[in-house]
């Protein structure tokens, strides 16, 4: 069977959920003998290659994703343009296409084993993403939610919001690779917060370091991301006098690493379609604090404490995680063991196959 995947930011070039959702399952397929490509963005180069046997199948020159913090609408028309032009679709079996940044999903919606993977449903929120320019998304969103084809969404609060309007999907949630995390032993050095993310302002970095504010001047907190918030957060928790570090993303393998020899694991973001880190930082016994927010599907899906979103009451539960953790670690990890990345594989064949 010949699958496509279509999603513009590719992986290891970007790293974030989608990325990695589709790198996971794909390097699964290819390796149980399906033939897999990735339509994206050429981060690599003009020519196609393989990596963990999927094949990259460059559409659209590399370019910026992000101004100011927010997806291009440009970037994403280009590239669905670039699509349309150079990738024959009919010529697989399946076409897995991540639903955002939407265009590329009108290219696909002819193709007759179309499946659309949903890692969110914004619904009202276009118009305090863009302002005016919301309505334009929200058309174009609702427009995406009427092809007829498989919908999946990767957790059931956008499963939810889907079938608020009348898409039913089937949740194949993200996952995480137990076995892997097994084998990396913990750094030598650990923290007692740990975020890792993008710096920008929905995530809620603000609300973290003023938690920390109100925390003993003890308490560490390693911050790993990059964005457009970065040196203002940087400025912040300088002002702030908070034990505060500041990485750029690092590798995989090392940040697992800095995880196990960590404490809690910091999610202030009201946002999040699933937050595959979250899993993460349960597979590696750390419990997860974050806010409970209808819009926040990490809420519950992760292992730890969930609170509302000001500094004080997000101080507290960072601490009585902290407290907590020896208590809390065995139910984390065995959180986590339910979306081990071979199960999803096997979930989302089975769609493929109905």
């Amino acid at each position: 069977m010949r699958i496509a995947f279509v999603y513009d930011a590719v992986y290891p070039w970007i790293k974030g959920g989608v990325e990695r959702r589709v790198f996971e399952i794909g390097r699964r397929l290819a390796a149980e003998g399906y033939e897999v490509y990735w339509f994206g963005i050429g981060w690599w180069g003009n020519r196609e290659i393989e990596h963990s046997g999927i094949k990259l199948v460059p559409c659209y020159k590399p370019v910026n994703l992000y101004s100011k913090g927010r997806r291009k609408i440009s970037e994403a028309i280009l590239f669905a343009i670039s699509l349309k032009r150079k990738a024959n679709l009919n010529e697989f079996d399946i076409v897995d296409c991540q639903v955002f940044p939407y265009f590329p999903s009108l290219v696909c919606s002819r193709h007759k084993n179309l499946v659309l993977t949903w890692h969110e449903f914004w619904g009202d929120y276009w118009m305090e993403y863009l302002g005016y320019l919301g309505y334009f998304g929200k058309i174009v969103e609702m427009i995406v939610a009427k092809i007829r084809c498989k919908h999946v969404a990767v957790s059931p609060t956008t499963a939810k919001n889907l079938l608020e309007i009348g898409v039913k999907a089937e949740v194949v949630p993200n996952g995480v690779d137990i076995e892997r995390i097994k084998r990396i032993k913990a750094a030598e050095k650990g923290y007692d917060v740990v975020f890792a993310g993008r710096l920008i302002r929905e995530k809620g970095v603000d609300l973290l370091l003023n938690a920390l504010k109100l925390l003993p001047d003890s308490i560490s907190c390693l911050i790993v991301g990059e964005g457009a918030d970065k040196k203002r957060l940087v400025e912040i928790s300088k002002k702030l006098g908070l034990n505060c570090y500041f990485q750029n993303f690092m590798n995989w393998e090392d940040m697992i690493s800095i995880m196990k020899a960590s404490k809690v694991f910091a999610l202030p973001s009201v946002r999040e379609g699933f937050s595959i880190i979250s899993l993460e930082a349960n597979a590696c016994g750390m419990p997860v604090v974050t806010i409970n927010h209808p819009n926040n599907a990490a809420s519950k899906i992760a292992c730890g404490i969930v609170c509302d979103a000001n500094a004080r009451n997000f101080a507290e539960a960072l601490l009585e995680a902290m407290e907590k953790k020896k208590k809390l670690r065995k139910m984390c990890v065995n959180n986590a063991r339910k979306y081990d990345w071979d199960r999803i594989t096997k979930k989302i064949v089975e769609v493929y196959l109905r």
